[in-house]
């Protein structure tokens, strides 16, 4: 609205100008529409299988089987993971085969937004999706991950969450700040990025308290402006490297030791953008130690970036 008013205004245009010049650079990477020139573009390696392909809001490597990758769909979907392959395809079921992916009997899809596994082998399923700050029944399902071929399975806990932070439901319109697509582990430790829509921040928190049949108030461990919205993330096996995904930006965090926060270690970060337009991408993940796996929610196709993008010697 600001801007607007600055184009529309005649008495004012000189304002723009100089605001132009201070700032060159700066504001046109930040207005809707202009192109980061030093992005790297982007091209697919693999297009979705039936079913994986709806609404793409999550992806992680298998624990058991590392040429696999779990995903899920947004709210529009059935309660369902899916086992896919770098290449797209999905793993049938042995026993379902016509239906792709496998049911999480019990669960309810609300609005699941990320996917994770921990060191124990357990997927977590994060419907926390509250684009409307308003919700009070966010959780996390845990799930032991299955075989591939299974086609059907149910959770082992449902922990439902709380951000201490937020005082109202909605939030308040310049603290709208209580959505979250990212969702990463260390060990069996759980964190959460939430993705601000009053700011550019994002807020760490950590998951202790785990107690079921009431609210766990989550741990917030730390916030980094991070320039847009947070809208994927995964950490490395050995726990020393986040990646943190943005709608045109991807951000690499690095630190030498486990007990180092990984916003006081080396931050990377490399603007981004699809061969044919803007990203509207909500998963990635480390698909080996060389290169990560980006999945595009409207396009249902995969990319991939290798971590020599980031340079410094990862």
């Amino acid at each position: 609205m600001f801007w607007r008013m600055l184009l529309t205004r005649d008495r004012l245009l000189p304002t723009v100008l100089v605001l132009s010049a201070l700032l060159a650079g700066c504001v046109l990477a930040g207005c809707a529409g202009e192109v980061d020139p030093a992005a790297i573009v982007l091209e697919p390696v693999a297009k979705l299988g039936a079913g994986a392909r709806k609404e793409i809001s999550g992806i992680v490597r298998s624990r058991r089987d590392p040429t696999v990758f779990w995903t899920h769909n947004d709210s529009g979907d059935e309660p369902r993971i899916y086992p896919i392959r770098a290449d797209g395809s999905i793993v049938p079921s042995e026993r379902y085969s016509e239906i792709p992916g496998l049911l999480i009997g019990g669960a309810i899809n609300c609005d699941w937004e990320a996917i994770a596994i921990d060191g124990s082998g357990r997927i977590i399923i994060a419907d926390f999706g509250n684009n409307s700050n308003a919700r009070r029944d966010l959780a996390l399902y845990f799930v032991e991950e299955p075989e591939t071929t299974e086609g059907r399975t149910t959770f082992t806990s449902k922990v439902m969450i709380r951000y201490p932070d937020q005082r109202t439901f909605p939030a308040a319109r310049d603290d709208f700040n209580f959505d979250a697509e990212s969702l990463f582990t260390v060990g069996d430790d759980v964190f959460i990025l939430t993705k601000h829509r009053s700011d550019t921040f994002t807020k760490m928190y950590r998951l202790e308290a785990r107690e079921a049949g009431v609210v766990n108030m989550l741990t917030p461990v730390g916030t980094f402006d991070i320039g847009g919205k947070a809208t994927g993330a995964d950490a490395s096996p050995d726990g020393l490297k986040l990646v943190v995904l943005t709608y045109d930006r991807i951000w690499l965090f690095e630190r030498t030791t486990i007990a180092e926060p990984f916003f006081a270690g080396t931050v990377r970060s490399v603007a981004y953008r699809m061969k044919d337009g803007e990203s509207d991408s909500e998963a990635i993940c480390f698909e080996n130690d060389r290169a990560l796996l980006i999945a595009d929610e409207s396009r249902a196709m995969l990319y991939r970036v290798e971590l020599s993008v980031f340079g410094g010697g990862v």
